[in-house]
């Protein structure tokens, strides 16, 4: 969606004024990282709120463009933990983010909302003269939307409901993260990483071997995954509350890395193609499976290596399609998030 939509919208919004636009700007171009000069008293604050803040009709994520997102802490905090909403504000606001330059050419959008035009400017020129400071939204807002929320990256809010289904998880715990190539596996597993600490292990580390590669071991639907040493090496482990120990597959020398002892936490995840193998599955507390369209795949393919594109549109892709319609992978998974 694009900024001046985003402004479209929020500006239908009662008690909306020039500031509120303005605001809305400075978050979407420096996001909230101004709120957590101190941790501490930053997630007293967030506690706060988010066990006092009055009803509203709100999602509990509204994108507000810039790669930011407010996470609305009324609905939010129905679905997931103030501590972990905390986690992932704190994470947003470590990122530095924005430019002054690029902040002041968003301005002229306040222009196009309908309000009186002399009194916008005169704002922006207080504004400016000002020094472009922080603001907070005007009391008639304030008033009619009783806003309560924190501004954090997209790339946290967008997953606000796995935080919720891994929050209600048991302890100590495993999630698995399959589905189709360029869905966002890989991202998933870091933010699950990031956000809880969790120990994080990838099924692109378990290739099948050469001499694994029969015709009819490659002709199994997931069969060019090692899922017998994945089992072996983490998953077992883990059932037994043993510390995994893994060995990494080298492509470029078709070999095996040393080995590597994990630590062991409250949660692990794993994640990538075939992780989610129906003879592994048994092993996951949740089951994650992304999906994205046709389009957006090849489209991130080709972002992320255009010469690579061709063995993924001729051999990958359709091995991982064989594999999720024989194993009806996204109807097993606990969770589906499209991507």
């Amino acid at each position: 969606m694009e900024l001046s939509d985003i402004l479209r919208r929020e500006s239908v919004r009662p008690g909306f004024q020039v500031r509120d636009a303005v605001k809305l700007l400075y978050q979407s171009e420096f996001g909230g990282g101004h709120l957590l000069s101190d941790p501490e008293k930053a997630r007293e604050r967030l506690f706060r709120e988010a066990s006092s803040c009055a009803p509203v009709d709100e999602p509990p994520v509204t994108y507000i463009g810039g790669g930011v997102a407010r996470v609305n802490l009324y609905p939010a905090a129905k679905l997931v933990s103030p501590e972990t909403l905390f986690r992932i504000f704190a994470l947003s606001a470590r990122e530095r983010r924005g430019s002054l330059d690029s902040f002041r050419a968003k301005l002229p959008l306040v222009r196009e909302l309908g309000f009186d035009r002399a009194e916008t400017d005169a704002f922006l020129q207080e504004y400016a003269d000002a020094g472009y400071p922080m603001l907070s939204h005007s009391e008639p807002y304030r008033q009619a939307n009783r806003p309560a929320y924190r501004v954090v990256l997209w790339e946290y809010a967008r997953f606000l409901h796995v935080f919720a289904a891994v929050d209600r998880l048991p302890r100590p715990t495993l999630v698995g993260i399959d589905g189709m190539c360029a869905s966002g596996k890989s991202t998933l597993g870091r933010i699950l990483a990031e956000v809880y600490g969790a120990e994080l292990f990838h099924a692109d580390d378990y290739f099948l071997p050469p001499e694994m590669r029969t015709p009819e071991r490659l002709a199994e639907p997931g069969g060019n995954m090692h899922r017998e040493r994945l089992l072996e090496e983490v998953l077992l482990p883990l059932s037994r509350g043993e510390k995994p120990v893994t060995r990494r597959f080298d492509c470029e020398t078709l070999s095996l890395d040393p080995p590597v002892e994990h630590e062991l936490r409250d949660l692990a995840a794993v994640e990538g193609s075939y992780c989610l193998h129906p003879e592994l599955r048994g092993y996951y507390g949740l089951k994650i499976a992304l999906r994205t369209s046709p389009e957006t795949q090849l489209a991130r393919l080709r972002d992320r290596d255009p010469d690579r594109l061709p063995a993924f549109t001729k051999r990958w892709i359709p091995l991982e399609n064989a594999y999720f319609a024989s194993t009806a992978l996204y109807a097993d998974a606990d969770l589906v998030e499209a991507t």
